[in-house]
């Protein structure tokens, strides 16, 4: 009789353990923008980019399960533009609060390295093709972390202007200091000596009463569509590659601006973007 209840309540252990399953998952992560119409110049390459996280999956069968992941994903873009025929437009703010602001029109080379980190939350449905290989599908919530920006503005070999973006936390105005420092650089302009801060913030062109009006630049919910394959070393290192389709645009149309022309009035230009992220990742994972 002791034998028959062990063996009964070994199959039922084995059987809920065979149900539940946990994992690891870290790896590399490429990506860009796609959905917008692009200006004359400009383009957005490829973004590198890492992930990792954690996962449970509960098996259906033995062939398929729903597996629920936690996990934080860097994406993002380069986004650059070139005008050197043209002339495009670039705001200048001296550091002379008693200079107005004024627009002044040139060669421009913008280059931006954008990062958007997410932590996200997918759901998706797997089926065991066979002992190596895993199909799935599904769909994620992303809520926005740390979106950052990196890069430099060349106008008319005048200068070389710095950005340091952080799209969450920096304000209206905000020029960039080091070790409590601004830094800034002089330039001729129409015979004038101006000098500008050598490097500013995501908002520095704006006022605060237009960031309180139109807010800034990322929206903090994202979705994407998510559809793979791992192939299993053994029963539980994988190997795995997955694409992710945006559904949202990631970007705040009120702050999707013409980089090349102004209105009459020298105010900007809105564009109807549709910024939507793309992505592949490549991951090496366990699970147990």
């Amino acid at each position: 009789m002791r034998t028959l209840l062990f063996l009964f309540l070994t199959t039922i252990s084995t059987t809920l353990i065979a149900q539940h399953k946990i994992g690891v998952r870290a790896g590399l992560n490429l990506s860009t923008w796609q959905g917008g119409e692009l200006e004359k110049g400009e383009t957005l390459g490829i973004n590198t980019g890492f992930h990792f996280g954690v996962n449970y999956t509960y098996q259906l069968s033995s062939k398929f399960g729903i597996r629920g992941e936690l996990q934080y994903i860097q994406r993002g873009t380069n986004h650059n533009f070139i005008d050197t025929i043209d002339g495009a437009y670039n705001l200048i703010k001296p550091t002379d609060l008693t200079v107005t602001p004024f627009f002044a029109y040139g060669d421009t080379e913008l280059e931006m390295q954008i990062s958007t980190g997410y932590l996200s939350i997918p759901v998706t449905a797997q089926f065991q093709l066979s002992d190596k290989f895993e199909v799935f599908g599904g769909i994620s919530l992303d809520l926005l972390l740390n979106p950052i920006g990196r890069g430099n503005l060349k106008f008319d070999n005048a200068f070389r202007q710095g950005y340091e973006h952080n799209y969450r936390r920096d304000e209206a105005g905000e020029a960039i200091t080091f070790g409590n420092q601004t830094r800034t650089l002089a330039f001729d302009v129409n015979g004038e000596v101006e000098t500008i801060f050598k490097t500013i913030g995501a908002y520095y062109d704006y006022s605060e009463s237009f960031l309180e009006e139109n807010g800034k630049r990322f929206k903090l919910v994202d979705s994407h569509l998510i559809f793979g394959l791992n192939y299993f070393i053994n029963s539980g290192f994988y190997l795995g590659i997955r694409g992710e389709y945006g559904l949202v645009d990631i970007t705040n149309n009120q702050l999707d601006f013409s980089l090349r022309e102004l209105n009459p009035d020298e105010t900007y230009i809105r564009r109807s973007d549709s910024d939507k992220s793309i992505s592949t990742s490549i991951s090496f994972g366990f699970r147990f």
